[in-house]
This record gives C-alpha cells, structure tokens and sequence, in this order.
C-alpha cells in the first residue's frame, strides 16, 4: 500500500506529459517562407510547386517551388517564390485551373 501514493504522482505527471505532447505536436501553424524570391525562376529550372493559402497562424499565401537537381547526386531545392510577383500570380492561376484533384503539389509542366 506504500507505493501506491508514490506512484499516483508519477502516473499524474505521465498523464500531463501525455497530454501537453498532443497540443505540441499539433504545434503552430506558422509560416514556412520567411524569406520570398522576388525575381523570377526560370520554368526549365522548376520541377514543381505547391501553394498554401493563408492560415490562422501565417496570413501569407506561400508559394514553395521545388527546384530540378543541379546534379542527378543531390535532391532538388526548394524555394519560396513571392506570391505578388507576375511569376507567382500565373503560377496561382494555373494551380486554381488545373489542380482539380487538391493534390499538395503540381507539376510545373502543367502550366507550361
């Protein structure tokens, strides 16, 4: 019987710890571009794209551009792309136009 009031706290604190790692790992929802590229990305250079809307946490639409490898060694780079520039706009506008199926990304080959 001693050990139950040593172990009640314990499973307390287990409890909490359970708790508090569910509200972290929904976390912020911040955003993920903290800085855009204003100029333009050459079409050939970009494989694809993907575009956020804003959210409650980040009043920014994002604009995030996956960049083809520079070598077939290393991944492709990614990018955020100003959602105000004539780039970033068309690329909004084709994403309304063809991304019908609401897939994450979109092949820049389907705007081109």
């Amino acid at each position: 019987m001693a050990f139950l009031p040593r172990a009640l706290p314990l499973l307390l604190l287990a409890v909490v710890c359970i708790q508090l790692s569910g509200v972290l790992a929904d976390g912020p929802d911040r955003c993920w571009c903290l800085n855009t590229l204003k100029k333009r990305v050459p079409k050939e250079d970009i494989e694809e794209f993907s575009i956020f809307p804003k959210r409650s946490k980040c009043e920014n639409t994002e604009i995030i551009l996956t960049l083809k490898p520079v070598n077939h060694k290393t991944d492709g780079v990614q990018r955020c792309l100003s959602p105000d520039t004539k780039q970033g706009i068309n690329l909004q506008l084709c994403w309304n136009r063809k991304n019908v199926n609401n897939t994450s990304t979109l092949k820049i080959s389907n705007c081109f």
